[in-house]
């Protein structure tokens, strides 16, 4: 008999569960308020509804080890990474396997904490024994054989001690007793968008920003060093210089773009400062037709700013 959770853990993740396929109805009503980022639109809230063929959600757990040093880039980006591509290869595998199933994109986080698997904190993320907030979620929906086993179901949890560290660090999302502005959260600008120029000065990293977990006690305090590759690949120089390939191979071709990627790499160049960075600003203001002028300008005159001190 086939085994789902093992072939999750063949393919890559760590941990896996099986929910049933119920509808989440506070969640509905909270994004009808306006309190999630548009991005949640399209997450099919009532898997029920939207998958009637249907009968359980698997949602599978890639922890990771945050970087010694994640003023470059987060370890969060390449484990993303890495779970997209566990999540195709284990839905070959239930493919292989004659199980019906089709990726999904649910509110993971929200059916894990209802189901008392994991616990929201104040920064929204969801934590999870024993890994903390260090943690990429991937889903589907499986049709199984039955009696389907689910993961057995639990309270709810309250594991944030609200102290507030992470509402210290946030440039003004985490407003505290579970209120949260996503408009002021550094990490929806990983989406492409122009970036505000006071968002531009708080920006810490490529892609977004980490800094609620980094200072959250309930985490795990361990740390890896980051890895050379991870250095070279994503410095601001190879970035601006149009060498974005292994990029997409390391964080995926989503998120290396040049509405992503480059438009960030060119404030963080700024930000720390990397002189050896203004000739490719130079050029790419000379050629870019406009995109990127807000944080061109941002970068090309900090940086300017700089040389005379």
């Amino acid at each position: 008999m086939m085994d789902i959770h093992a072939l999750a853990k063949e393919a890559g993740f760590r941990e896996s569960f099986l929910l049933p396929v119920i509808p989440y109805t506070d969640w509905t009503r909270h994004r009808e308020d306006g309190v999630f980022h548009p991005n949640t639109n399209p997450l099919a809230s009532d898997p029920q509804a939207a998958y009637p063929w249907a009968n359980a959600v698997l949602i599978c757990v890639l922890p990771y080890t945050p970087y010694e040093d994640e003023t470059l880039v987060a370890s969060y980006y390449p484990a993303s990474n890495r779970a997209y591509h566990a999540m195709k290869r284990l839905m070959q595998m239930l493919k292989e396997n004659g199980v019906r199933a089709e990726r999904a994109e649910t509110p993971y986080r929200e059916q894990l904490a209802s189901y008392g698997i994991g616990s929201r904190m104040d920064n929204q993320l969801l934590y999870l024994e024993p890994y903390g907030t260090y943690i990429n979620l991937q889903g589907a929906v499986v049709s199984l054989p039955e009696p389907v086993v689910y993961t057995p179901r639990d309270e709810p949890k309250e594991v944030c001690d609200h102290c507030g560290l992470c509402k210290e660090v946030c440039f003004g999302a985490i407003q505290g007793n579970d209120a949260f502005d996503w408009t002021r959260c550094i990490h929806t600008y990983m989406e492409g968008d122009p970036i505000p120029k006071d968002a531009m000065a708080w920006l810490p990293s490529l892609l977004g920003c980490m800094r609620c977990q980094q200072v959250c006690p309930k985490n795990p305090q361990n740390a890896e060093p980051i890895p050379e590759q991870v250095r070279e690949t994503l410095d601001p120089v190879r970035v601006l210089s149009g060498n974005r390939r292994q990029a997409g191979e390391l964080i995926g071709t989503n998120l290396a773009g040049p509405n992503r990627l480059l438009r960030q790499a060119i404030v963080l160049a700024a930000n720390r400062n990397r002189r050896d960075t203004l000739p490719y600003l130079m050029k790419l203001r000379e050629t870019d037709g406009g995109r990127f002028c807000n944080e061109l300008d941002y970068a090309i005159s900090l940086l300017e700013r700089n040389l005379l001190f």
